[in-house]
């Protein structure tokens, strides 16, 4: 009969104290409570004298990127460009176990995902957090209408009930897809964004999105939108010719300043019979008769 090998004991001990730690973490109500600071700070003291070096590289390391553990966006594997970056390390591993043992979520399961660095609830870390606050609901995820390649958006109806209160919402789930994408995985993606809805409009607690541009198709055209406005007016006129341009440039220069008398010297000048009679432009045109003096 095959025997379980024993774990050393500085292991026990830590998981003991994470065990405490996850149970007073489950206890705590983030949202509805301001008091929940004090306990939460304890919690996050607890977990991080639990996941030692130690016991992050023997115990929790090994799950990362595994169906039993937690995906991250670093597999190891060559991205499309045949780069292959770095598996995370240690302390942002460590980090993202404590923000999700905090508000409820465990390392196995595929409960949150680590994107950037950054711990997100997953579509099952949804279902936790929905669970764990006692809300009831019922998912309708319609037929992908969107005629974009690069976006697929699904409408989701939402049914539920919590704390007695029984109504329903839709919203548009819009997620990214590519060649690669199955349908099976854009409803997937559509499912949790309505579930990430759901749970921020029951608590108003927002745990951020591992994919913001993917919820935002006009996210390349807003971007467009200010180069565009940061480069506004330092091309050429449009319609005139360099000719034109260089007049209207000419045109609106200020005026020099006058040459000195010095400089007008050299200029010939015209004998003054030759000049044409003409009245000064400064005289008036019209003279009113004085008034008789009596």
């Amino acid at each position: 009969m095959c025997k379980t090998p024993e774990l050393p004991a500085t292991i026990v001990a830590a998981q003991e104290k994470f065990e405490v730690a996850l149970r007073d973490a489950s206890a705590i109500d983030i949202v509805n409570n301001f008091g929940a600071a004090f306990n939460a700070a304890r919690v996050i003291t607890l977990l991080r004298e639990a996941l030692t070096d130690e016991v992050m590289a023997r115990v929790f390391m090994p799950l990362m990127n595994t169906k039993v553990g937690f995906r991250t966006d670093r597999d190891g594997k060559p991205d499309k460009q045949g780069r292959v970056k770095p598996l995370y390390d240690v302390p942002t591993v460590r980090d993202a176990i404590i923000d999700a043992a905090i508000i409820g979520l465990l390392p196995t399961g595929n409960q949150f995902n680590i994107i950037s660095g950054t711990m997100y609830p997953t579509k099952e870390g949804y279902t936790v957090l929905l669970k764990k606050i006692g809300a009831k609901y019922v998912i309708d995820v319609q037929q992908d209408r969107s005629q974009n390649p690069a976006f697929a958006e699904f409408p989701c109806k939402i049914t539920y009930s919590y704390n007695g209160e029984k109504n329903s919402l839709t919203i548009n789930a819009t997620v990214r897809r590519d060649q690669y994408s199955s349908n099976d995985q854009l409803r997937g993606k559509a499912e949790r964004r309505a579930k990430k809805a759901l749970y921020e409009y029951l608590t108003g607690t927002d745990y951020g999105e591992a994919d913001e541009t993917s919820s935002r198709p006009n996210a390349v055209i807003d971007t467009v939108a200010v180069e565009i406005s940061e480069k506004g007016n330092a091309g050429p006129a449009i319609g005139f010719d360099d000719a034109e341009v260089a007049t209207v440039e000419e045109a609106s220069a200020p005026a020099a300043a006058p040459e000195p008398v010095a400089a007008q010297a050299a200029a010939p000048v015209q004998p003054a019979e030759v000049q044409p009679q003409a009245a000064p432009q400064t005289a008036p045109a019209y003279n009113a008769p004085r008034k008789p003096n009596f």
